[in-house]
Formats: C-alpha cells, structure tokens, sequence
C-alpha cells in the first residue's frame, strides 16, 4: 500500500462503508472477524493493492469479478 492509501485509512468508516463491511462480514465463517481497518481497506483500496493476508481472509466470500474489470467507466477515450 501507498502512503495515499494509508491517508485513506485514517477518516472513519461511512454509513455506506459500514453497511457494506457489515454485509460481507456476515458471510464470513463464524471464526472469521474484520478489523476496523480491514473494512477500510476493503472499501477504500483499490483490490489490486489489498494485502494477501485480507485476499486470503475474505476470498470465499466475495465475488472477485465485482471488482475487476475491463469497462473502465470515468475514464476518457482517445
């Protein structure tokens, strides 16, 4: 992670954020606990800059194609 990202971590979580973390906590296996600062990451990084570790916890519950992909909306065409 960037230094911009770790500047991300700092602000506390949204409602948005929060309803979010909540939803994918709840699909976690019951010895399976988010940090406050794993919910941030998970909600304010990019996940091609996720630390293994959090891949690694959340990968049965999420849905990796939500986040990747080729239609890279926003962005201008040439």
């Amino acid at each position: 992670m960037t230094k911009a990202d770790k500047a991300l971590l700092v602000a506390a979580l949204t409602p948005e954020e929060t309803r979010w973390a909540t939803e994918l906590a709840d699909k976690l296996p019951g010895d399976v606990d988010l940090t406050f600062e794993e919910a941030k990451i998970l909600t304010r990084i990019p996940i091609d800059r996720w630390p293994k570790r959090l891949l690694a916890k959340v990968r049965d519950a999420i849905d990796f194609e939500d986040f990747i992909s080729d239609d890279h909306e926003g962005e201008e065409k040439p």
